[in-house]
């Protein structure tokens, strides 16, 4: 996530940055927890990585939206918004920061 920002702000002059996830996202199906177990009963190693699950598409927005406000890396944090594309209705709705 930060390192393509970096990436196209630094080197392409991008200056505006959103942020887009969307309803039915395989990624609120799951715990890490859970995954992880999975992995460790077929291989024997529990990994130390984050899968970074969530269970709630607004609030997982505005953390990203955190990281990136946070990040020494990016220069231009002006103009940095999120959205939910609602997959059901075609809609994409800004989240509130």
């Amino acid at each position: 996530e930060i390192r393509s920002l970096v990436i196209s702000q630094r080197l392409l002059g991008t200056e505006e940055i959103m942020l887009i996830q969307h309803t039915d996202c395989g990624m609120l199906t799951f715990s890490d927890d859970e995954v992880k177990q999975q992995i460790h009963d077929d291989v024997g190693i529990k990994p130390s990585f984050a899968l970074e699950s969530f269970s709630d598409l607004d609030e997982n927005i505005r953390q990203s939206i955190a990281r990136i406000l946070s990040s020494p890396f990016i220069p231009n944090k002006g103009n940095v918004r999120g959205f939910v594309y609602e997959v059901e209705t075609g809609r994409l709705r800004e989240v509130s920061v």
